[in-house]
Protein backbone atom coordinates (compact mmCIF):
# COMPACT_ATOMS: atom_id res chain seq x y z
CA UNK A 1 0.00 0.00 0.00
CA UNK A 2 1.16 3.33 -0.70
CA UNK A 3 -0.12 6.37 0.51
CA UNK A 4 -1.24 7.95 -3.30
CA UNK A 5 -3.71 4.65 -3.47
CA UNK A 6 -5.87 6.08 -0.55
CA UNK A 7 -9.35 5.97 -1.61
CA UNK A 8 -9.28 4.63 -4.99
CA UNK A 9 -11.33 1.72 -5.85
CA UNK A 10 -9.68 -1.57 -4.52
CA UNK A 11 -9.62 0.88 -0.91
CA UNK A 12 -12.83 0.87 -1.29
CA UNK A 13 -13.73 -2.92 -2.10
CA UNK A 14 -11.13 -3.59 0.71
CA UNK A 15 -13.16 -1.11 3.06
CA UNK A 16 -16.58 -2.76 2.29
CA UNK A 17 -15.21 -6.11 2.83
CA UNK A 18 -13.41 -5.43 6.29
CA UNK A 19 -16.76 -3.68 7.47
CA UNK A 20 -19.20 -6.32 6.12
CA UNK A 21 -16.59 -8.83 8.26
CA UNK A 22 -16.74 -6.81 11.55
CA UNK A 23 -20.30 -6.28 11.71
CA UNK A 24 -20.94 -10.16 10.65
CA UNK A 25 -18.56 -11.51 13.80
CA UNK A 26 -19.64 -8.44 15.98
CA UNK A 27 -16.02 -7.74 16.33
CA UNK A 28 -12.49 -5.70 14.71
CA UNK A 29 -10.48 -6.68 12.72
CA UNK A 30 -6.86 -6.15 12.07
CA UNK A 31 -5.38 -4.19 8.74
CA UNK A 32 -1.51 -4.24 8.18
CA UNK A 33 -0.89 -1.76 5.04
CA UNK A 34 2.06 -2.74 4.34
CA UNK A 35 2.39 0.85 3.88
CA UNK A 36 5.76 1.84 1.20
CA UNK A 37 7.22 4.68 0.84
CA UNK A 38 7.44 4.76 -2.96
CA UNK A 39 11.36 6.62 -2.39
CA UNK A 40 12.36 3.69 -0.74
CA UNK A 41 12.22 1.24 -3.42
CA UNK A 42 13.43 3.47 -6.25
CA UNK A 43 13.14 6.53 -8.98
CA UNK A 44 10.89 4.31 -10.96
CA UNK A 45 8.74 3.75 -8.16
CA UNK A 46 8.23 7.60 -7.82
CA UNK A 47 7.25 8.36 -11.76
CA UNK A 48 4.20 5.74 -11.35
CA UNK A 49 0.76 7.33 -11.76
CA UNK A 50 -1.75 4.00 -11.04
CA UNK A 51 -3.85 4.87 -7.93
CA UNK A 52 -6.37 7.43 -9.60
CA UNK A 53 -8.87 4.96 -9.93
CA UNK A 54 -12.13 6.93 -8.88
CA UNK A 55 -14.87 7.16 -10.96
CA UNK A 56 -17.08 4.63 -8.90
CA UNK A 57 -17.42 8.04 -6.58
CA UNK A 58 -20.07 8.82 -9.17
CA UNK A 59 -21.39 5.69 -10.08
CA UNK A 60 -25.06 4.98 -9.02
CA UNK A 61 -24.84 1.30 -8.54
CA UNK A 62 -21.08 1.40 -6.82
CA UNK A 63 -21.40 4.25 -4.41
CA UNK A 64 -24.97 2.73 -3.14
CA UNK A 65 -23.28 0.20 -1.82
CA UNK A 66 -21.69 2.56 1.18
CA UNK A 67 -22.66 5.71 1.04
CA UNK A 68 -20.68 6.94 3.72
CA UNK A 69 -17.67 5.75 2.71
CA UNK A 70 -17.98 7.15 -0.72
CA UNK A 71 -18.77 10.47 1.22
CA UNK A 72 -15.18 10.08 3.00
CA UNK A 73 -13.06 9.05 0.24
CA UNK A 74 -14.11 11.80 -1.84
CA UNK A 75 -12.01 14.00 0.53
CA UNK A 76 -9.07 12.04 -1.25
CA UNK A 77 -9.73 12.94 -5.16
CA UNK A 78 -6.94 15.37 -5.05
CA UNK A 79 -3.58 13.71 -4.13
CA UNK A 80 -2.25 16.24 -1.99
CA UNK A 81 -5.25 15.26 0.42
CA UNK A 82 -3.95 11.90 0.73
CA UNK A 83 -2.67 11.08 4.22
CA UNK A 84 -3.00 7.79 5.82
CA UNK A 85 -2.73 9.65 9.19
CA UNK A 86 -5.23 11.68 9.49
CA UNK A 87 -7.75 9.04 7.21
CA UNK A 88 -7.29 6.98 10.33
CA UNK A 89 -7.48 9.16 13.14
CA UNK A 90 -11.11 10.64 11.46
CA UNK A 91 -12.76 7.89 9.24
CA UNK A 92 -15.55 5.76 10.92
CA UNK A 93 -14.10 3.12 9.91
CA UNK A 94 -12.07 2.93 13.08
CA UNK A 95 -15.00 1.43 15.02
CA UNK A 96 -14.45 -1.76 12.70
CA UNK A 97 -11.06 -1.79 11.90
CA UNK A 98 -7.85 -1.40 13.70
CA UNK A 99 -5.12 0.32 11.79
CA UNK A 100 -1.65 -0.83 11.88
CA UNK A 101 0.12 2.15 10.00
CA UNK A 102 4.02 1.54 10.70
CA UNK A 103 5.94 1.73 7.32
CA UNK A 104 7.16 -1.80 6.62
CA UNK A 105 11.06 -1.63 7.13
CA UNK A 106 13.07 -3.21 4.16
CA UNK A 107 16.29 -3.90 6.78
CA UNK A 108 14.06 -4.85 10.03
CA UNK A 109 10.73 -6.70 8.37
CA UNK A 110 10.87 -9.03 10.97
CA UNK A 111 10.57 -6.91 13.77
CA UNK A 112 8.03 -5.23 12.16
CA UNK A 113 5.85 -8.43 11.31
CA UNK A 114 6.41 -8.68 15.42
CA UNK A 115 4.76 -5.01 15.93
CA UNK A 116 2.02 -5.94 14.05
CA UNK A 117 1.23 -8.97 16.09
CA UNK A 118 1.63 -7.13 19.19
CA UNK A 119 -0.42 -4.29 17.91
CA UNK A 120 -3.12 -6.39 16.82
CA UNK A 121 -2.69 -8.68 19.92
CA UNK A 122 -6.36 -8.35 20.49
CA UNK A 123 -7.86 -9.39 17.01
CA UNK A 124 -8.34 -12.86 15.41
CA UNK A 125 -8.51 -11.07 11.71
CA UNK A 126 -5.86 -9.73 10.09
CA UNK A 127 -6.01 -8.25 6.58
CA UNK A 128 -2.75 -8.10 5.13
CA UNK A 129 -2.68 -5.02 2.43
CA UNK A 130 0.35 -5.18 0.11
CA UNK A 131 0.98 -3.32 -3.51
CA UNK A 132 0.66 -6.31 -5.57
CA UNK A 133 -0.05 -9.58 -3.44
CA UNK A 134 1.80 -12.95 -2.64
CA UNK A 135 5.53 -14.00 -3.90
CA UNK A 136 7.55 -16.30 -2.85
CA UNK A 137 10.28 -15.35 -5.44
CA UNK A 138 11.16 -11.37 -4.68
CA UNK A 139 14.18 -10.17 -2.67
CA UNK A 140 15.78 -6.55 -2.43
CA UNK A 141 13.49 -3.61 -1.41
CA UNK A 142 10.62 -4.40 -4.27
CA UNK A 143 9.95 -7.71 -1.68
CA UNK A 144 8.18 -4.77 0.46
CA UNK A 145 5.44 -4.48 -1.90
CA UNK A 146 4.25 -8.15 -1.66
CA UNK A 147 3.24 -10.66 0.96
CA UNK A 148 5.76 -13.27 1.65
CA UNK A 149 5.60 -16.69 2.35
CA UNK A 150 7.20 -16.58 5.90
CA UNK A 151 4.95 -13.35 6.62
CA UNK A 152 1.91 -15.94 6.88
CA UNK A 153 3.81 -18.48 8.77
CA UNK A 154 4.39 -15.78 11.31
CA UNK A 155 0.84 -14.75 11.62
CA UNK A 156 -0.19 -18.15 11.69
CA UNK A 157 1.68 -19.63 14.24
CA UNK A 158 0.48 -16.93 16.53
CA UNK A 159 -3.39 -18.24 15.44
CA UNK A 160 -4.42 -15.13 13.59
CA UNK A 161 -6.53 -15.87 10.51
CA UNK A 162 -5.60 -13.89 7.38
CA UNK A 163 -6.88 -12.71 4.54
CA UNK A 164 -4.63 -10.78 1.63
CA UNK A 165 -5.05 -8.77 -1.02
CA UNK A 166 -3.90 -10.23 -4.64
CA UNK A 167 -3.98 -8.35 -7.52
CA UNK A 168 -4.75 -10.44 -11.39
CA UNK A 169 -2.38 -11.76 -13.24
CA UNK A 170 -2.23 -10.68 -16.49
CA UNK A 171 -0.34 -13.13 -17.67
CA UNK A 172 -2.16 -16.37 -16.42
CA UNK A 173 -5.85 -17.55 -16.32
CA UNK A 174 -7.60 -16.65 -13.43
CA UNK A 175 -8.02 -20.60 -11.63
CA UNK A 176 -4.55 -20.96 -12.85
CA UNK A 177 -2.94 -18.03 -11.42
CA UNK A 178 -4.73 -18.65 -7.94
CA UNK A 179 -4.00 -22.76 -7.80
CA UNK A 180 -0.44 -21.40 -8.22
CA UNK A 181 -0.47 -19.21 -5.03
CA UNK A 182 -2.31 -22.15 -3.35
CA UNK A 183 0.93 -24.41 -4.60
CA UNK A 184 3.18 -22.15 -2.86
CA UNK A 185 1.82 -21.59 0.52
CA UNK A 186 1.15 -25.54 0.60
CA UNK A 187 5.13 -25.77 0.06
CA UNK A 188 5.60 -23.13 2.85
CA UNK A 189 3.08 -25.59 5.48
CA UNK A 190 0.77 -23.02 4.95
CA UNK A 191 -2.69 -24.44 3.17
CA UNK A 192 -6.04 -23.15 3.27
CA UNK A 193 -9.47 -24.46 1.80
CA UNK A 194 -11.55 -21.22 2.04
CA UNK A 195 -13.01 -19.65 -0.68
CA UNK A 196 -11.41 -16.60 -2.91
CA UNK A 197 -13.33 -13.57 -3.67
CA UNK A 198 -13.17 -11.99 -6.61
CA UNK A 199 -13.34 -8.07 -6.78
CA UNK A 200 -14.38 -6.90 -10.44
CA UNK A 201 -12.40 -3.84 -10.37
CA UNK A 202 -10.65 -3.74 -13.43
CA UNK A 203 -7.61 -5.01 -12.43
CA UNK A 204 -9.90 -7.26 -10.47
CA UNK A 205 -8.32 -8.23 -7.52
CA UNK A 206 -8.50 -11.27 -4.74
CA UNK A 207 -8.79 -11.73 -1.46
CA UNK A 208 -6.92 -14.69 -0.37
CA UNK A 209 -7.83 -16.77 3.46
CA UNK A 210 -5.80 -18.57 5.42
CA UNK A 211 -7.28 -20.07 8.83
CA UNK A 212 -5.24 -22.06 11.54
CA UNK A 213 -7.03 -25.37 11.65
CA UNK A 214 -7.66 -24.70 15.59
CA UNK A 215 -9.81 -21.68 14.87
CA UNK A 216 -13.74 -22.66 14.84
CA UNK A 217 -15.13 -18.93 13.01
CA UNK A 218 -16.95 -20.19 10.00
CA UNK A 219 -15.69 -17.88 7.25
CA UNK A 220 -17.15 -20.04 4.42
CA UNK A 221 -20.80 -18.58 5.19
CA UNK A 222 -19.88 -14.54 5.73
CA UNK A 223 -18.00 -14.91 2.44
CA UNK A 224 -21.01 -16.39 0.82
CA UNK A 225 -23.07 -13.87 2.40
CA UNK A 226 -21.04 -10.98 0.72
CA UNK A 227 -20.63 -11.77 -2.93
CA UNK A 228 -24.29 -12.43 -2.67
CA UNK A 229 -24.78 -8.97 -1.40
CA UNK A 230 -22.40 -7.57 -4.42
CA UNK A 231 -23.11 -7.97 -8.40
CA UNK A 232 -19.46 -6.87 -8.37
CA UNK A 233 -18.03 -10.00 -6.15
CA UNK A 234 -18.01 -13.30 -6.37
CA UNK A 235 -16.58 -16.36 -4.95
CA UNK A 236 -14.02 -19.13 -6.68
CA UNK A 237 -13.40 -22.29 -5.75
CA UNK A 238 -9.91 -23.47 -5.51
CA UNK A 239 -9.29 -27.03 -4.01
Amino acid sequence: MQERYLGDIHDYFKFLFLKFLSTQLNMKVGLNWYLVNPSEIGPSELKKKDGEKREFLYNKELKLYDKVIVNEFKKFKKKKFRNLKLFTNETHLKQYINFFNEPINFKYRKQWLERSLYHHRNQQIIFLDPDNGFVTNKTGKVSMKYVLAEDCRTYIKNNKIIIFCQFQSFRKKTLDHLKHIYENLSDYNVKTSLPVIRNRTGPNTFFIGIKPKQVKINLENIFEKYSVQHNKVELIKVV
